[in-house]
């Protein structure tokens, strides 16, 4: 894995989304939509976009305001740049289908995807959850 404490940011991000109630195995299961026993790039990011979406979105509302993005550290222009319709509320819709979204979050599962065969296993995913667990601390 490339320096992966340069990342902290990402990894205290998804460090907390993975801590929630789902242990590992069943987040993974979770990710894994067609059952194949591997995560594809598009099925990992949609839920770590999904789940990153649910931690900005502090009063549950189901969007994401500017105060919000910039209180979770976003920065005023990207807030723009994901907020397509200009409504001043990110929804997850916008969120998914974001280029910078998806590139901030693809990063993670690049370093997960050792093998680079653009999918990961469960056992690719558990390593990079304890290199990443240990980074963090």
């Amino acid at each position: 894995m490339k320096a992966i404490t340069t990342l902290f940011p990402l990894l205290l991000l998804t460090s907390c989304v993975s801590n929630s109630d789902l242990a590992p195995v069943q987040k993974f299961n979770k990710a894994d939509k067609d059952g194949s026993g591997a995560v594809s790039r598009a099925e990992a990011t949609q839920l770590i976009i999904a789940d990153a979406f649910a931690l900005y979105d502090s009063d549950g509302d189901g969007f994401v305001t500017e105060k919000e993005f910039l209180a979770s550290g976003g920065k005023p222009e990207n807030f723009r740049k994901i907020n397509k319709s200009g409504t001043g509320k990110i929804t997850l819709a916008e969120a998914q289908s974001s280029p910078l979204v998806f590139n901030t979050f693809v990063v993670a599962f690049d370093e997960a995807d050792t093998n680079k065969d653009g999918q990961v296993t469960l056992a690719e995913y558990q390593t990079y959850i304890k290199l990443r667990d240990a980074a963090v601390r």
